[in-house]
C-alpha cells in the first residue's frame, strides 16, 4: 500500500479534497474563494485558528466548526449562493490551472 504524503499547502489541500473545499465555499454562501476554502480546511486539519473575516466573525477564528457544518450540511448545498455544482467547478478550475475569482460572484 502506497502512503500519500500529507498535504502541506493550500493548493495541495484543494487538489486532495476538492469536494470538501467546494462544500466550504457553499457553506460560506460564496464568501470563500477556492484558495480561502482550502486554507480554512488546512487550518482546521492542523488545529490552527483562521482569521478570514467569515471564520473570525461567525466562528471566533475556529475553522473546525465551519468545516464540520459544511460537511454535515453538504446535502443542502443547492440554490442561491450555495450551488455545489458551481462551487465544485470553480475548485476544479483552480486545481487545473490556478484560475479563480478574486471575489466570489454567483
Amino acid at each position: 500500500m502506497i502512503k500519500r504524503a500529507k498535504p502541506e499547502t493550500r493548493e495541495e489541500y484543494m487538489a486532495r479534497y476538492p469536494r470538501i473545499t467546494a462544500h466550504i465555499i457553499c457553506h460560506s454562501l460564496g464568501y470563500a474563494t477556492p484558495t480561502t476554502a482550502a486554507a480554512i480546511l488546512k487550518d482546521a486539519r492542523e488545529g490552527k485558528p483562521n482569521w478570514c473575516e467569515w471564520i473570525y466573525s461567525c466562528y471566533g477564528g475556529e475553522p473546525k466548526n465551519a468545516v464540520r457544518q459544511a460537511i454535515q450540511n453538504r446535502h443542502c448545498h443547492r440554490g442561491f449562493m450555495a450551488e455545489f455544482k458551481r462551487a465544485y467547478a470553480l475548485v476544479q478550475r483552480a486545481v487545473k490551472d490556478g484560475a479563480e475569482p478574486v471575489f466570489m460572484s454567483w
